[in-house]
């Protein structure tokens, strides 16, 4: 768990072809699990297959004509299909309001929908540091694999750089020091997401060196998803370059109305990228609306100039404030107004959660921009945006290296207002996007869902 070893065996095990039940000198092979008669696939996109697994343990031990075996437990699969456990490679474990992976071991949203692997310490943010977090997570009574990612955000916070300042050459050396403890204590890669501009391209290549001298990737909450979402593209192509690093792209989308029409120039990026030899790759969750801060109505700047000043209060101060109304509205038309926002927020509000920003709008008296910004002012306001075009979506999973990621959080049963994504990514890909559009086969699914992050992944 603590590692960059391979995945646990009983995920590995898997991709086994034995079909062998004997052993020791051709005695019957025994079996602790016995699954008899599924069709089964296994990750690496090769057809589905009639045949039986065994498990010993917690080692797939044999996939074939088990016919000739017995097992301790025997289950009938037939007529069903039986995969590996499904790899979450874009996770929000870590950081719940609720207190993530140690308050919430179980997972239980997670592992109702086929997920065995969580891969968190995405979009920039992690614990620190990440052995002790790590020993943590190895001593509760978590029911699935859990990865961990170095957030760049925050060993950018430990080096001591302001989230409006320029990496200085020493602060700079500090970060490449602490990514490379992060990948030492057992990282898979480095993520980045929420930069200002003051987070330049030689910051995020020469800390992504560190990471690549230790094997891991880089993913990305690209700069952004909007209007220059090419750009942002390129940029995470260009580490991946520079850095000679793998890069996966998180939750790759065209955010509002300006960036539908980049759909195809995206994916061509992606393809010109890894026809020049660069690993890159994307994740997407099955639905067409985000979820993140009420903040990212007004952008990464101000939020970022207001925390420098001493927290979301300074969004009042005159200079700020203009900016922010500014940016507000022009969020609002981008979403096609603020009946697009649904408060989902983190911090109890009963009798605001689930509504729209406008009708919360009118219940306190304000006008909608004036509504966001103070709801940015209270903070633990979270949001889901209704942001995103139904046919790009079917176009991203139709692309052989766009594969699935919840973006998800844990999340306890009945408790607030919940994106559909923390219960339903992986059902809705599958059965919506594969089943009833043909985006992808099943077994094209179960690949981008298992065996494909898993070779990511190392």
């Amino acid at each position: 768990m603590a590692g960059r070893s391979p995945l646990p065996r009983a995920v590995a095990g898997g991709w086994r072809r034995s079909a062998s039940v004997r052993s020791n000198g051709g005695k019957r092979m025994d079996f602790d699990l016995l699954i008899r008669g599924g069709s089964v696939i296994d990750g690496t996109g090769a057809p589905a297959r009639r045949a039986d697994v065994g498990v010993g343990g917690d080692t797939i031990a044999a996939v074939g004509d088990l016919s000739g075996a017995a097992g301790k437990t025997c289950l009938d699969a037939s007529g069903l299909v039986v995969a590996p456990g499904f790899i979450d490679i874009h996770n929000h474990a870590h950081n719940e309001a609720e207190g993530g992976i140690l308050k919430i071991p179980g997972a239980e949203n997670m592992v109702r929908m086929g997920v065995t692997t969580l891969i968190a310490g995405n979009c920039g943010g992690s614990p620190w540091p990440l052995d002790r977090h790590l020993e943590a997570v190895a001593q509760a009574s978590i029911r699935q694999n859990y990865g961990i990612l170095v957030g760049h955000g925050t060993i950018r916070a430990r080096a001591g750089v302001r989230s409006t300042a320029t990496a200085s050459p020493e602060q700079l050396e500090s970060m490449r020091d602490l990514a490379r403890e992060g990948m030492d204590a057992g990282a898979f890669g480095m993520s980045t997401g929420y930069f200002t501009q003051s987070v330049t391209l030689e910051e995020l290549v020469a800390v992504s060196q560190a990471v690549a001298e230790r094997h891991g990737i880089y993913t990305s909450h690209i700069r952004t998803e909007g209007a220059g979402l090419l750009e942002a593209i390129d940029e995470a192509v260009a580490v991946g370059e520079r850095a000679r690093i793998p890069v996966q792209i998180s939750h790759l989308k065209t955010y509002g109305r300006s960036a539908w029409p980049l759909v195809e120039q995206a994916i061509e990026r992606i393809h010109g990228a890894r026809e020049r030899g660069i690993d890159v790759h994307a994740d997407r969750y099955p639905y067409t609306a985000s979820f993140t801060g009420i903040t990212s109505l007004l952008g990464r700047e101000i939020p970022a100039e207001a925390g420098a000043r001493g927290g979301m209060k300074h969004l009042y101060d005159p200079d700020l404030l203009e900016r922010a109304r500014a940016t507000v509205a022009k969020q609002l038309g981008e979403l096609d107004g603020p009946g697009n926002v649904l408060l989902a927020p983190l911090r109890p509000r009963p009798g605001e959660a689930g509504k729209r920003l406008d009708e919360v709008a009118s219940n306190r008296g304000l006008h909608p921009i004036e509504a966001a910004i103070a709801l940015a002012v209270e903070g633990n306001c979270s949001c889901i945006f209704f942001s995103m075009l139904e046919e790009n979506l079917e176009r991203f999973y139709r692309d052989p290296y766009v594969w699935v990621g919840s973006d998800g959080h844990l999340r306890l049963f009945g408790e607030g207002v919940s994106h559909p994504r923390n219960y339903g990514t992986f059902p809705r890909a599958l059965g919506r996007y594969g089943r009833e559009l043909r985006c992808f086969t099943l077994e094209e699914a179960d690949a981008k869902m298992t065996g494909l992050p898993a070779a990511k992944l190392g």
